[in-house]
């Protein structure tokens, strides 16, 4: 390994049971056929993933099994709060703890270990989620982006949500709004209050924001690979593998479900359900070969926030 952080592979489980709108009893195939899918590819290439749940999927037993599984096999289970609420960072305290809280309960009560890593919905973040963070003893948060690209994402998510004058305005309900003008790109350390350190210390909680090699560059995950060209993106990838120590990559579920996993049934807005399934493996492929190959090796999200703690791996 070498003198930087292990790398990371970062699966926000943004599911198809959430796309559809949590219908009664819905068994969803994106915990079982996609799944297995990037499982698959994961194993060829020994790389471990950090897989970031959210907690009503975990109201189907099948669901549960699953992820007391992928966690069984050594995989890395996170907390993506209860009903991924896009607008987490603008509510109450109240509703902030009751959406992390719940989610860490029904996590630690599938898995056994109580979950040490967090990403909001939508990168969506505030001193209050910090708060409750910090009060539950989590290791890390990975909700900053620290890019100017942040501000044409949630324009596109207001203009996709048109129609929902309520759910417009929580999303304009964001109180981060200065964090792509202001958050350092590299990893730091804030206390409940959201200020930043250099160090680790108790009640101190590592940020890991979203990488991005410059501030006014969009940032490096999965998702700008379909939007920016993958010539561009591999190359990303590859110089940030090199020299940032803060380095991980970001895929969601709708990078290896394929069109046909689709439920005519029900209605969803998910990214990409129009690439062929061969293409987005072959894309992940394409990555999983880059990071398989960095001297830094991979591991989970936990794993690499010790290290950059300054704790034993």
């Amino acid at each position: 390994m070498s003198g930087l952080s292990p790398l990371a592979i970062s699966l926000n489980f943004d599911s198809l049971n959430e796309a559809y709108g949590f219908p009664p009893g819905f068994r969803d195939v994106s915990f079982f056929t996609a799944f297995d899918r990037v499982a698959a590819l994961a194993a060829k290439y020994a790389l471990p993933l950090s897989i970031y749940i959210i907690g009503k999927d975990l109201e189907h037993p099948d669901h549960r099994a699953r992820v007391k599984e992928w966690h069984d096999m050594g995989h890395e289970i996170g907390n993506h709060t209860w009903s991924h609420d896009a607008s987490l960072g603008s509510q109450s305290d109240a509703v902030i703890r009751e959406e992390i809280g719940r989610a860490h309960e029904a996590i630690a009560t599938v898995t056994g270990v109580a979950p040490e890593g967090f990403i909001a919905p939508a990168w969506s973040t505030s001193r209050g989620v910090v708060k409750e963070l910090v009060r539950l003893g989590y290791r890390y948060d990975s909700s900053v982006f620290p890019s100017l690209f942040m501000y044409p994402m949630v324009l596109k998510s207001l203009l996709s949500h048109s129609m929902n004058l309520e759910k417009g305005r929580k999303i304009l309900g964001r109180k981060d709004w200065d964090l792509p003008l202001v958050s350092p790109l590299e990893p730091y350390f804030v206390d409940e209050n959201f200020k930043r350190y250099d160090t680790f210390a108790e009640g101190r909680l590592l940020i890991l924001p979203l990488p991005t090699r410059r501030r006014w560059q969009v940032s490096t995950w999965h998702t700008a690979g379909f939007f920016f060209g993958w010539k561009k993106h591999y190359r990303n990838v590859e110089k940030l593998c090199a020299k940032r120590d803060g380095f991980y990559y970001l895929i969601h579920p709708a990078d290896f479900i394929a069109p046909e996993d689709l439920s005519p049934q029900y209605q969803q807005h998910l990214e990409r359900m129009d690439v062929p399934i061969d293409e987005k493996m072959r894309r992940l492929e394409d990555v999983f070969k880059i990071l398989a190959a960095s001297p830094r090796g991979v591991s989970t999200m936990g794993r690499k926030a010790q290290f950059l703690s300054g704790q034993a791996v």
